[in-house]
């Protein structure tokens, strides 16, 4: 069985108190999937190209590119366990 390589596409603003709430969620969790940041204020081109409307914004994409899984807003750590698993 072959294995996908997944990333995490997080979308973020510097002044988002929820974003930095995740953040810290997130670093409690053990995961070995990358997470690219993007913010959303300096690169409006990519959060335009996968509509992103709330941040933060979570994508599980793929290796081919293909969302895998997506979450708007906040979540504890039982919540991006489950978002990890698509």
């Amino acid at each position: 069985m072959e294995t996908l390589v997944m990333k995490i596409l997080k979308f973020y603003a510097d002044w988002c108190n929820p974003c930095k709430a995740l953040s810290a969620v997130m670093a409690k969790v053990e995961h070995d999937v990358p997470i690219v940041e993007i913010n959303v204020d300096t690169d409006r081109e990519t959060a335009a190209f996968y509509g992103i409307r709330t941040i933060p914004t979570m994508l599980l994409i793929d290796e081919n590119e293909n969302i895998v899984n997506r979450k708007g807003g906040t979540m504890n750590e039982d919540g991006f366990r489950a978002f990890l698993k698509g």
